[in-house]
């Protein structure tokens, strides 16, 4: 079975209100479903129920005792210009070893706030408030990652300050080639990111125009933008080629994403550099047209054993892209099954069929090409999937990070579906309805010390976590997971000597292995300069520590070649538990600017 979800964990992403809007605003209209609010719940944590029984003797003696180790955190946030106090900013603690639970607080009219009752722990703290860029203690400028905040029983910090600075606008208008305005056009401003070792667009805004064309962008931090323009694609009527063209040779145009100021290619768009508090105004954008071609075919339901009627089609381009987008969609509202796609542009995709059904998604998918000729003939079969049964197998301890230990895949040409998901109960787990094609197996829950150590499906290994999944299969996947992953810790200093706060340290894998992105660990150093990662897996590494590097850097092939030797060489086997002490990697030193 096949659900939508968005995935940020492994990207390494925070994801704003803005993007998760772009990610899902298309998804929401075509499947019909809704978004909910996230609330943050403040304070300490969830109790059960009352219980009437009196509470063991000693009861309070201990709950006394966690009051004493437990942390107070207090301080005050002002805007940065004028030291104004700021009312209703968002003060929030993120535990990374307890993601159920967040601790977050708002500043009262004098800017004040306070956290108490906070165990102690490593956190992540971040301040953020509407109209205003989103802080991170310890950063220095916006770019760094910020300082782990690291609290020891018992310990008590005041006067943290927070000093927040506004958020920039970009606005203009879309027209289309006539110059007419566009409306309902979707509007996005992307900035590049790196995903496994490569340049990519992540959306960090989004708008929609209005019936003039016109657009804003706001909430955007400081920074260099691509803002691109894309005609609205959900609801749109497409007439059959037959009637709408004088010759069925006749070649079909249509508006598609266009960059600022007017290039269907991302390689050509002009940048957009914002300030802190600016507004960009002018940002016009005609959209232009290019020569599109159809997708025709027929659905068939082995589910029903009827023509595939009420099926939706999501045509998505191929390729690891972090930005939303589509190639186009449809829908098969013939009795006999048949659909046709209109709009494509050229280029390489994978074609989704998806019937939901009491809750459960039935899908079919396809690899399909579109050069310089429509696409005829294309058949997708619906079906119930496959049943995988599978066992996981523990070296050591088992150890999870809640209650639950969970396997999903997740389709490499989709990664923001889930292609199956099923939780793991006395060592066993089914996987069911599962389609076709390549998916990413990952083990959710389990805790910082331990790594995947091998997947194995049927008689094959799986090469970087990817299993391929073929019709009548039913083969078994084990996954073999270990507690006694390897644990490096110490301290960084900056040239002069001093802790270094808010810097990368990564352990990066010999180059053998470095096509497989979860061997990679990296960490920021707390207040005191301070870093400790847990979970590796047995072999040889290189620790760095480096700052004024972007998230994901190291991943990069061209980037890391030059850096090898800077680099901290460690062997490491199962339990090993290894100091070292780094001096920080400059960003002016790396020459990568």
């Amino acid at each position: 079975m096949w659900v939508p979800r968005v995935r940020f964990a492994n990207l390494g992403l925070e994801l704003s209100e803005s993007d998760v809007r772009v990610l899902w605003k298309p998804a929401v209209a075509m499947m019909g479903a809704a978004l909910g609010a996230v609330w943050f719940c403040a304070g300490a944590r969830a109790q059960g129920p009352a219980q009437s029984p009196q509470p063991a003797q000693g009861g309070a003696a201990k709950a006394g005792k966690e009051k004493e180790e437990s942390c107070r955190i207090s301080g005050t946030v002002i805007k940065l210009a004028d030291g104004t106090p700021l009312k209703n900013a968002t003060v929030q603690l993120s535990n990374e070893t307890d993601r159920e639970h967040t601790i977050a607080t708002r500043t009262s009219a004098d800017g004040h706030f306070a956290l108490k009752n906070v165990p102690a722990g490593r956190y992540k703290l971040t301040v953020s408030r509407n109209s205003y860029v989103t802080a991170e203690y310890g950063q220095k400028k916006l770019s760094d990652p910020g300082a782990a905040f690291t609290l020891a029983a018992g310990e008590n910090r005041q006067d943290l300050v927070f000093k927040l600075i506004p958020a920039a606008v970009i606005a203009g208008r879309v027209f289309d080639e006539d110059g007419e305005p566009t409306q309902r056009a979707s509007v996005m401003a992307s900035r590049e990111v790196y995903n496994e070792g490569r340049r990519t667009l992540s959306t960090h805004g989004w708008a929609e125009t209005d019936d003039q064309g016109q657009f804003r962008l706001f909430g955007l931090a400081p920074g260099r933008y691509y803002v691109s323009a894309a005609e609205p694609g959900w609801g749109q009527v497409h007439g059959d080629r037959e009637f709408s063209a004088e010759s069925k040779q006749e070649a079909e145009r249509a508006y598609t994403k266009t960059y600022y100021p007017g290039t269907t290619d991302p390689g050509k768009a002009s940048v957009i550099s914002v300030k802190e508090g600016e507004e960009v105004p002018g940002t016009d954008i005609t959209l232009k047209q290019v020569e599109v071609f159809r997708i025709r075919g027929k659905v068939f339901n082995q589910v029903t054993h009827k023509a595939g009627r009420e099926v939706e089609l999501l045509l998505i381009p191929r390729g690891k892209r972090l930005e939303w987008e589509y190639g186009s969609h449809g829908g098969v509202k013939k009795p006999d099954g048949s659909f046709e796609i209109a709009n494509v542009v050229p280029g390489s995709y994978v074609l989704v069929a998806y019937w939901p059904d009491e809750g459960k998604y039935y899908t079919a998918q396809e690899k399909v090409d579109i050069a310089e000729s429509d696409l005829e003939g294309i058949t997708l079969t619906i079906g119930s999937g496959t049943t995988i049964p599978g066992r996981v197998r523990w070296e050591g301890k088992p150890s999870l990070e809640g209650d639950e230990l969970q396997v999903t895949l997740e389709p490499e040409m989709m990664r923001f579906w889930v292609g199956g998901s099923a939780r793991v109960q006395n060592q066993q787990y089914t996987l069911k309805d599962v389609n076709d094609g390549e998916y990413r197996v990952s083990a959710n829950g389990i805790s910082k010390d331990c790594y995947l150590k091998e997947i194995q499906y049927g008689d094959t290994r799986a090469k970087d976590d990817i299993i391929t999944v073929n019709k009548g299969g039913g083969a078994q996947l084990e996954i073999t997971i270990s507690s006694r992953g390897a644990r490096v810790q110490g301290t960084v200093v900056d040239k002069d000597g001093l802790p270094a706060a808010g810097v990368w340290v990564v352990a990066v894998p010999d180059e053998a292995r470095r096509t497989s992105f979860r061997l990679f660990k990296a960490q920021t150093t707390d207040q005191y300069g301070k870093f400790d990662v847990h979970g590796l897996a047995p072999g040889s590494y290189r620790i760095f520590a480096w700052a004024g590097i972007e998230q994901g850097e190291w991943e990069d092939p061209e980037f890391l070649r030059p850096q090898e030797a800077k680099g901290e060489l460690l062997e490491l086997r199962d339990e090993d538990a290894k100091a070292v002490n780094l001096k920080v990697i400059e960003k002016k030193s790396v020459g990568t600017e």
